[in-house]
């Protein structure tokens, strides 16, 4: 009986899969993290005359696609912006495929059109 058990705390504690997990985390948040600031760079973004709208589709779905689009103008470093945008779709690609994560199979529709709204670009979706 005590060999048993003792196989079994055995098991228990050089089976644990926690570090995964924390792991797993760590890779989540780091995408999380660069979603925010994207977000939040676009949010800085203003139009007018001088400046254009534009959007882009950001994230990955496991099943292809995108999970979303912003809109922005270019009176942010768009350079650097897209750079970020294409950084994330892959980090959450490899992530969605490592760690074999799914989601439903929705297409996400980019703007039919782009307006400029109190200094603001916004998408139209008809």
């Amino acid at each position: 009986m005590k060999l048993i058990f003792s196989i079994l705390v055995f098991l228990v504690i050089y089976c644990d899969d926690s570090g995964d997990n924390s792991k797993q985390e760590a890779e989540k948040a780091v995408i999380d993290k660069l979603k925010i600031e994207i977000k939040q760079l676009a949010d800085t973004a203003v139009c007018s005359d001088e400046y254009k709208c534009f959007y882009v589709g950001i994230g990955s779905k496991p099943c292809g696609g995108f999970w979303e689009y912003i809109t922005y103008s270019d009176s942010i470093d768009i350079v650097s912006f897209l750079a970020d945008i294409e950084k994330l779709n892959a980090l959450e690609k490899t992530y969605n495929e490592k760690h074999m994560i799914q989601s439903d199979c929705f297409m996400a529709m980019p703007p039919s059109s782009m307006e400029c709204v109190e200094g603001k670009c916004v998408g139209v979706f008809q």
